[in-house]
């Protein structure tokens, strides 16, 4: 699950690795594309969950007969929306790309970047879908070895359409959207042959509607908090952009390396949620109430080694990326600040996923929609704008907002858990 979770932001971060060669407008500029692709793309993750969770419920009540419903269901949902999410932004990208800079040559080159990266939006939900189905399936590896082939092609296509190589049109950051799109439906084709065996139309109409209520309760809350969340990470760089052209160069490379690092501990936490799942689905409570505990444990052994190197050499860490001296010397406390935040932010995924195994979806979109919107948006524009902190304030605000986080979500596990179990864990 941890190599299939990296493939989630791998393609931004190669892109801002070769992109980064052309300069720090290309590099500013991508980045503001890059997140509002983020915000586009990232509300399938609910999707994708949902599917993950009731795979992992049939499987622990062992119907396998059930299996295909949530694939097929989550296939149809997801191919639908991206499309149309995929042509209103070819009609509006221009004007919200303007939006998050003064500089033309930035938000025509944002623009351009989201223009060709949006092509790939329906490719990348299949993969996300599938992916939450061999995750519920505690199959990972079944993806994983697809995920090496797109990115494998990935940097062969950003190396020849960002740069003109081998016959392709030189694109500059244009080039890699289009890159990372053709790599997507690639790995789409490859993962929709993988899995043909589980489409399956022989269902009752009564089957698919009931399953499809379900799908419904547990994805829409958590696509709707994914979609809050990403809203924020944008209006974050929205703040950053208040800052200047180097700020939001530095803060689009260091939220992608961030990204990177934390990556681990959502696998973990897709993890959990699938031995939460299926544990309820098998009736065995107890084991479910322990086993975030249990995950984080790894997570912090894996998270700490990430950390201690972060620590000891954050120059080696962004020197392929900030060619700049002046950015480098702004970046390296920044990145060393985000070392401890990843800890803190490991330890909450583990136990919203957990939450959301166990059906508590609602808890979790609404507790983190107010942690963020309601305490830490706020306060990053504050001491980051307003008090003239800079960056610094910025990243260490985002440092105490997710050591707030974690501290919330394992109380609510580990003292109102009682209250969250329920006869109805049963396989629907």
């Amino acid at each position: 699950m941890i190599g299939g979770m990296l493939s989630q932001n791998i393609l931004n971060l190669v892109d801002t690795l070769m992109i980064g060669q052309l300069g720090a407008l290309a590099l500013s500029g991508s980045g503001i594309g890059a997140f509002i692709y983020y915000v586009l793309f990232i509300g399938f993750i609910g999707l994708s969950s949902g599917v993950q969770t009731m795979v992992a419920r049939f499987k622990g009540a062992n119907t396998p007969a059930l299996f295909s419903i949530p694939l097929m269901l989550g296939l149809a949902i997801s191919i639908t929306l991206a499309i149309g999410i995929t042509l209103i932004t070819l009609q509006i990208s221009e004007g919200v790309t303007a939006l998050f800079s003064n500089d033309s040559l930035v938000s025509t080159i944002g623009n351009d970047y989201l223009s060709t990266r949006i092509l790939g939006l329906p490719f990348f939900a299949i993969c996300l879908i599938i992916r939450g189905f061999w995750n519920g399936l505690s199959q990972p590896l079944r993806y994983l070895m697809v995920i090496m082939v797109i990115h494998a092609t990935n940097i062969l296509f950003n190396y020849m359409f960002i740069f003109g190589r081998f016959g392709a049109p030189e694109m500059g950051a244009s080039g890699a959207g289009l890159a990372s799109s053709l790599s997507l439906m690639l790995g789409a084709i490859i993962y929709l042959f993988d899995s043909r065996a589980f489409i399956n139309v022989n269902h009752s109409i009564s089957q698919m509607r009931a399953n499809g209520r379900w799908l419904a309760n547990l994805s829409i809350p958590i696509a709707i908090q994914q979609i809050i969340h990403a809203s924020g990470v944008l209006l974050l760089y929205w703040i950053i952009g208040q800052l200047g052209s180097n700020a939001l160069a530095i803060g689009h490379v260091l939220i992608n390396i961030a990204l990177i690092a934390i990556l681990p501990g959502v696998a973990l936490g897709m993890t959990t949620m699938t031995l939460v799942s299926e544990s309820l689905g098998n009736d065995q409570v107890q084991l479910a109430h322990q086993w975030p505990t249990h995950v984080q444990g790894i997570g912090k052994w894996m998270i700490g080694f990430f950390s201690l190197i972060v620590i000891g050499a954050p120059s080696l860490i962004l020197r392929p990326f900030v060619s700049d001296p002046t950015l480098l010397s702004l970046a390296v406390p920044l990145l060393r600040i985000d070392a401890l935040t990843v800890f803190f932010e490991m330890g909450a995924i583990i136990y919203m996923h957990a939450l959301t195994g166990a059906d508590q979806t609602k808890i979790v979109a609404w507790g983190s929609t107010l942690l963020q919107w309601g305490l830490y948006l706020p306060l990053a524009y504050w001491t980051g704008v307003h008090l003239s902190l800079g960056m610094m304030g910025i990243w260490i605000t985002t440092l105490m907002f997710q050591l707030l986080q974690w501290v919330i979500f394992k109380h609510l596990w580990k003292h109102r858990f009682n209250r969250f179990v329920q006869p109805q864990f049963t396989a629907k």
